[in-house]
């Protein structure tokens, strides 16, 4: 097939356990498919050098959702808020970072945070998409806070799940990961994560003993070479120079200096967010959350207790009644032509 152009409050609740300058400025896009149940629409943007595949499914003409999976996650790990977006009437558009999807991995060079924001806000543009709420989890909504800040009038809103880049408190091993021989080490291919560092690092008290919920998730979670290097890629990439780590080593959270957005969050407050967090995330703490609170008095912020850092899986059915809150108290008035009553 050829190739074509394109032009609140916080608030603690239980859930139920069971419920750059590399880049071109132009990229091109090749149609995979299109279904006929709704609209259904696989693409792959040229950009840069680097193939993304977007997956767009929902009603032809509803608003835009973007929606940023985080890091070495596949859709998979959102599939719950994305369908629950397309059942509120959004065209969804999930966005796959390079090597997390297709190969080749991203290039250190053009992996910070701002390059990640520009690259999906150039994906956007290349499949239409001139506003969007973006949903983003972890890494993804560390790009979808850069985003923001970045170009703030294409945000219609913002749905944060345990978000990186607000704070400092990411866990204390990226302090490893930043060294060079030693991260290295740390991030090289393996076949899947191990079922304790999933049970007792990534999942909360909640599901912690539900096998089953367990084996889904290492069916589904497989670390290929391409995707282990894009993730050492935005690790180096977003690091302080050598001389002022080592300075910073001994000082919390001090290697994510270099994208934290906290003093920036104020900047913000326009634009309807809802940031959803659990309350044993160890990857990134909960108290991140404050930060949003306090920048932005109308933001709705909620922490589900016994939930880990995996929420959109552990809490899914909480995740996505919050979301549909969101959409009716904020969303929803803001597209009244293109919404159902």
């Amino acid at each position: 097939m050829g190739r074509v152009k394109v032009p609140g409050l916080i608030s603690y609740s239980r859930c139920n356990a069971v419920c750059a300058r590399d880049f071109h400025p132009f990229g091109s896009v090749r149609l995979i498919g299109m279904g006929h149940l709704g609209f259904m629409k696989d693409a792959i943007v040229e950009y840069g050098g680097y193939r993304i595949r977007v997956r767009t499914r929902g009603p032809a003409r509803g608003p835009h959702a973007l929606v940023l999976a985080g890091m070495g996650e596949t859709a998979y790990t959102v599939a719950s808020q994305t369908r629950a977006l397309r059942d509120l009437g959004f065209t969804t558009h999930v966005i796959e970072l390079p090597g997390f999807g297709l190969a080749p991995a991203l290039r250190k060079q053009t992996a910070r945070f701002t390059q990640l924001a520009e690259m999906v806000l150039a994906v956007a543009n290349q499949i239409g998409v001139e506003r969007a709420v973006i949903l983003g989890h972890s890494l993804g909504g560390g790009i979808a806070l850069h985003i923001a800040v970045q170009r703030p009038a294409f945000v219609s809103g913002l749905i944060l799940l345990a978000p990186v880049a607000l704070g400092r408190s990411l866990v204390w091993t990226y302090k490893l990961f930043c060294l060079p021989l030693i991260g290295r080490a740390l991030l090289r291919p393996s076949k899947s994560v191990s079922r304790r560092y999933l049970r007792y690092f990534l999942i909360g008290s909640g599901r912690r003993d539900d096998d089953r919920f367990i084996d889904r998730v290492l069916r589904r979670d497989r670390q290929g070479a391409a995707k282990v290097r894009s993730m050492r890629a935005i690790v180096w990439a977003n690091q302080p120079p050598i001389w002022r780590r080592f300075l910073l080593f001994a000082v919390p959270g001090g290697e994510q200096l270099t994208f934290s957005l906290h003093d920036r969050v104020g900047t913000l407050r326009d634009i309807p967010t809802l940031v959803l967090w659990g309350s044993q995330d160890r990857v990134i703490s909960a108290r991140d959350a404050a930060l949003i609170r306090r920048a932005n008095p109308n933001a709705q912020v909620h922490i589900a207790r016994g939930v880990g850092h995996l929420l959109p899986l552990e809490a899914s059915e909480w995740a996505n009644d919050h979301i549909a809150r969101f959409d009716a108290l904020q969303l929803k008035q803001l597209h009244p032509d293109t919404r159902s009553a």
